[in-house]
């Protein structure tokens, strides 16, 4: 309510001028609903409780020990040991990463090093055979009782490591040796999202036979699909479609492969996407398609 004073002594005046300043403060903090929404919407810089949404109680209801079993387990992460490399490892990692695997084979039968070891950028010798295609080797490793589920190089599985590398056999000796085709890298990534987007046919092929799922969601949300289109390789992209896996199909931000090529400027994959009636998902994957292509670069 506005204050009326009468001109009087100073000193009055003065008491009424500040009674004056005093009302108007607080008519201003005190604003209805709607106006205060429309503070709230107007200008995020002056705020009013009345137009901050109520939050919901917290739950405070007991937590059962089940939902703490990874936690006591250690976690569901992998991390790489540290420890420094003794005894006949040091050899046979050496020959390992010069590639001398024969001397690897002949140092295994001979000794009985742990097979699960990893070094110290976190590899283990099954991840190393692996990408190196070795077959002879992987054998050794699993007949010792190396775990064929060990992240190692890079943060991949043995699988996932020969999947990218496109060692159809090895990854079929893997597979019948217990290889999980779900067991996830430390990226998120499984064997089939590595294999679809290196554009490893064959290894697509035998996956799939193995019953790995196309529809699975790596870290970013995507699946082999997409993982394929934003590789560029039409062939994988085939041979999931040929699966019965729809060439339009939406990844977890609603997204298809359209937008996955777009985004890798895989030009001859959106042709073979929108061919088969995929549509672009989103406006800004048309301003993806419709950016100029990179320049050249200028030489000096």
């Amino acid at each position: 309510m506005p204050v009326r004073c009468a001109i009087g002594a100073p000193s009055l005046s003065s008491l009424c001028l500040a009674l004056a300043l005093l009302s108007q403060a607080v008519s201003a903090q005190i604003l209805s609903p709607s106006r205060a929404d429309g503070l709230g919407a107007r200008d995020v810089d002056v705020w009013s409780e009345q137009a901050r949404p109520a939050l919901p109680p917290a739950d405070r209801a007991p937590v059962s020990d089940a939902d703490f079993a990874t936690v006591s387990r250690g976690g569901p992460w992998e991390v790489a040991e540290r420890r420094p490399l003794q005894g006949p490892l040091v050899s046979l990692f050496g020959h390992a990463r010069a590639g001398r695997w024969d001397e690897v084979l002949r140092e295994l039968q001979a000794s009985d090093a742990n097979p699960d070891q990893r070094d110290a950028e976190g590899a283990t010798l099954l991840t190393l055979a692996a990408r190196s295609g070795r077959l002879d080797v992987v054998r050794e490793l699993v007949r010792r009782g190396a775990d064929v589920d060990r992240v190692g190089l890079h943060g991949h599985t043995p699988l996932g490591v020969a999947a990218m590398a496109g060692h159809d056999l090895l990854v079929q000796a893997l597979l019948r040796a217990g290889a999980d085709p779900a067991r996830r890298s430390a990226q998120g990534q499984s064997a089939l999202h590595l294999a679809a987007r290196e554009g490893q046919v064959s290894v697509l092929r035998t996956l799939l036979r193995h019953h790995a799922d196309p529809y699975a969601l790596n870290r970013s949300g995507l699946m082999a699909v997409h993982e394929a289109a934003g590789g560029g390789s039409i062939p994988a992209m085939a041979v999931l479609v040929e699966a019965g896996v729809p060439p339009g199909l939406a990844d977890r931000h609603g997204l298809n492969a359209v937008h996955a090529a777009a985004v890798n400027r895989q030009s001859e994959a959106v042709a073979w996407l929108r061919e088969r009636g995929v549509v672009v998902p989103h406006p800004l994957t048309q301003v993806l398609l419709d950016r100029p292509a990179d320049p050249l670069p200028v030489l000096p």
